[in-house]
């Protein structure tokens, strides 16, 4: 392509004007050269070059082998086959496949983590008790059974718990595809500490109610994987930090390219996953009570529920979140998202807040992006996106918003205050070191989302930090997990204000 020849041969001007920028007139461009010697640099040598030469901040040095070899294969395989790999599945199977075997090594110094992920991955089996008669029962339709920390409801669901957490794992589908589920955990139940205390007050449980978790939200979570590669179980890890805060997580599952040909396909299986949590959530948990002081450290308190998404699952997330408020637009002239826990028996389903994980937002932005890199013909970006400018914009967030605001400044009498009053908090989160997807990305969307007249669109920009990172803080502990969950405690401690932030 024309911008990975500009980029690849700097010398080459698709305009003609051979000379421009040689300010000696010998032929030399100083700049032309240190971005040739910088892009070698950064495929081929170790880092102490950085000693002596200054890299452009969008492509630092600190290039992961996954990003080296999709750099080398969009360098040297030609066009017709990387589209044959890319559209086949080839790249998916590839990049999964690296990524199944290098997982072993994630556990390696880490046992802790380690365990937790095999709980997670192979609760314990239910240990049974004697069935409950349906007559005798105050639930008509369902039988009991025994699960460690108390009784779980066997009519719709069963739920597994871990011996040493009590952590619960259920797999759930939501459509006829086979990547078309979501993996939901459940924070130990400590509210039955035995099977014989639990079962003497069955019969005293109002219908509906029984057992239980409560919860002090949801985590709602998209995995990334360049829109065309990842799967759910890569991510369980996320979890067990939000679980000890007595949080549910949801890890969705969704079709990648080319299963899901179009960015609107894969909108559609996340926003299905949502829909689907809202039956079995109101089955399996109720919200913690909402405490009159401060939400405290004990994992206590109503938070709320969050859309968090990282990489290519924050672009869908966002882009989900986004079209949600433009129903919401349609169906009335000021509807509103509850922003705040509201009291009776059915979960509140509706997301409370927003946590964008080194995202792109633009993706004509981000295709430049990649044309620098050499990978936008092996990325499946450009053809789940729509091969053109026009539907590279439709596929943005930031642009759907955009477009969202100016129909209601057309339609309404008030500038902004629907979409105030739709849009959760949002925070954006990204490694300034992230090779992958630009920091500039996040601060782009943060100004345009903030132009739209949002309360709260906060960013937090982390030094040392490139893309897998983020996502391992959370897995592993790191900087990127203590920002969001102290974001995310401030907010509900503090009532929501129309206050802009800016955390560099």
């Amino acid at each position: 392509s024309v911008l990975r020849n500009l980029y690849i041969n700097p010398n080459h001007h698709g305009h003609g004007d051979k000379n421009s920028n040689d300010r000696d007139g010998n032929g030399s461009n100083p700049y032309q050269s240190h971005t040739l010697t910088s892009r070698l640099l950064q495929l081929f040598a170790p880092h102490y070059h950085l000693r002596n030469l200054a890299l452009h901040p969008h492509l630092p040095s600190s290039l992961s082998f996954p990003d080296k070899l999709t750099r080398f294969l969009g360098a040297v395989l030609p066009l017709e086959y990387q589209h044959s790999g890319r559209d086949n599945g080839y790249f998916k199977s590839i990049a999964d496949g690296m990524v199944t075997l290098t997982c072993p090594l994630v556990g390696v110094g880490h046992w802790q983590e380690a365990r937790d992920f095999l709980e997670l991955s192979y609760p314990s089996m239910p240990r049974a008790v004697p069935s409950l008669d349906r007559e005798s029962s105050s639930l008509p339709h369902a039988k009991y059974v025994g699960l460690k920390g108390g009784l779980r409801l066997d009519g719709k669901r069963k739920i597994q718990r871990g011996r040493r957490r009590g952590w619960g794992r259920e797999r759930i589908s939501y459509g006829d595809h086979s990547m078309q589920f979501l993996d939901l955990f459940l924070p130990s139940n400590d509210n039955h500490s035995n099977d014989e205390n639990t079962a003497s007050d069955v019969h005293s449980q109002s219908s509906g109610s029984y057992n239980k978790t409560s919860v002090r939200g949801t985590i709602f979570f998209v995995h990334g994987g360049a829109w065309g590669s990842g799967q759910p179980w890569m991510y369980r890890l996320v979890a067990p930090v939000f679980l000890k805060l007595n949080f549910a997580v949801v890890v969705v599952g969704y079709r990648t390219y080319p299963e899901a040909p179009t960015i609107d396909d894969q909108c559609e299986d996340v926003r299905s996953a949502w829909d689907k949590c809202e039956h079995v959530l109101n089955e399996l948990v109720v919200p913690a009570k909402s405490r009159d002081s401060s939400v405290g450290d004990d994992g206590t308190g109503w938070v709320g529920n969050v859309i968090c998404g990282h990489s290519s699952g924050a672009h869908v997330a966002l882009l989900m979140l986004v079209d949600m408020i433009g129903e919401q637009m349609e169906n009335t002239d000021h509807a509103t998202m509850p922003m705040t826990h509201h009291t009776g028996q059915n979960y509140p389903w509706v997301p409370d807040y927003f946590v964008g994980l080194s995202g792109p937002y633009d993706i004509s932005y981000h295709f430049d992006f990649e044309g620098g890199r050499g990978v936008e013909q092996i990325s499946p970006m450009k053809p789940i996106c729509g091969h053109s400018r026009e539907n590279f914009d439709r596929a943005s967030p930031v642009k759907r918003l955009l477009s969202l605001f100016g129909k209601q400044r057309e339609g309404m009498t008030t500038t902004s205050s629907t979409i105030q009053q739709l849009t959760p908090p949002i925070l954006l989160v990204h490694g300034i070191e992230d090779s992958t997807v630009p920091f500039t990305a996040t601060s782009d969307a943060g100004r345009i989302l903030r132009s739209c007249g949002l309360k709260q669109c906060d960013e937090i920009y982390l030094e040392e930090t490139n893309h897998q990172d983020v996502i391992m803080h959370f897995m592993l502990g790191g900087p990127a997990k203590d920002s969001v969950l102290n974001w995310l405690l401030q907010c509900s401690q503090e009532e929501k204000t129309a206050q802009i932030q800016s955390r560099l």
